[in-house]
C-alpha cells in the first residue's frame, strides 16, 4: 500500500507554492521534503548496468568455453588448436552474455523510485508528501501545476536520511 505521494515540478517556485498550499491544508514539516537537482547529484544507474554487463560477459564466456568443449561437432569452427576453440566460444558467449546482461539490469532498474531520481537529475524539483490523506495531497499537488502527481511505495528506513530541502 503506497504511504507517499510525490509531485513533479519543472520549476522551484511551483514546488515551493505547493509546499505552502500543503501546509495550508494542514500537512505538517515532518511530513513534507522537496527534492531539487543539484550539481554533482548521480544515481547509480549506469553502476547497475556496468554490473549487468560485465556479470553477463563472465557466464557467457563461461558458458561458451564449456559449450565448446560439450557439443559435438564445434571442434571444427577453428581448426587446429583446442585452446583457440575454447577461447572462440569465450568471446562469443562474453559478447552475447555482455549484451543479455545490460538488457536484463536495465529492465530490473524500471521502478518508479529509478524514474523520479533520473527526473530530479534532469532539472524537476520533486515534493513528496507522507503520512495519512494521501488523496487530499495529490488532489493538491495537481492543482498546484504538477506535471505528475501519483502514490508511491516509500519503505520508512530510519538509517536514511530524508531528501534535503533547499
Amino acid at each position: 500500500m503506497p504511504d507517499t505521494v510525490v509531485g513533479l515540478f519543472g520549476t522551484r517556485s511551483e514546488a515551493e507554492e505547493a509546499l505552502r498550499k500543503l501546509k495550508d491544508s494542514g500537512f505538517g514539516d515532518g511530513q513534507l521534503a522537496l527534492s531539487t537537482p543539484r550539481i554533482g547529484r548521480h544515481g547509480h544507474y549506469g553502476l547497475k548496468v556496468l554490473i549487468g554487463i560485465v556479470v553477463g560477459a563472465l557466464l557467457g564466456a563461461l558458458a561458451g568455453a564449456v559449450a565448446t568443449g560439450m557439443v559435438p561437432g564445434v571442434h571444427p569452427l577453428v581448426p587446429g588448436n583446442l585452446g583457440a576453440t575454447f577461447l572462440f566460444g569465450a568471446v562469443a558467449g562474453a559478447a552475447t552474455g555482455g549484451v543479455a546482461g545490460a538488457l536484463l539490469s536495465m529492465a530490473a532498474s524500471g521502478d518508479r523510485a529509478l524514474y523520479y531520481e533520473q527526473e530530479v537529475e534532469s532539472g524537476r524539483f520533486l515534493v513528496s508528501v507522507a503520512g495519512p490523506r494521501l488523496a487530499e495531497a495529490r488532489d493538491l499537488l495537481r492543482a498546484a501545476g504538477a506535471m505528475e502527481a501519483a502514490p508511491v511505495e516509500a519503505p520508512v528506513d530510519a538509517s536514511r536520511p530524508r531528501p534535503e530541502s533547499g
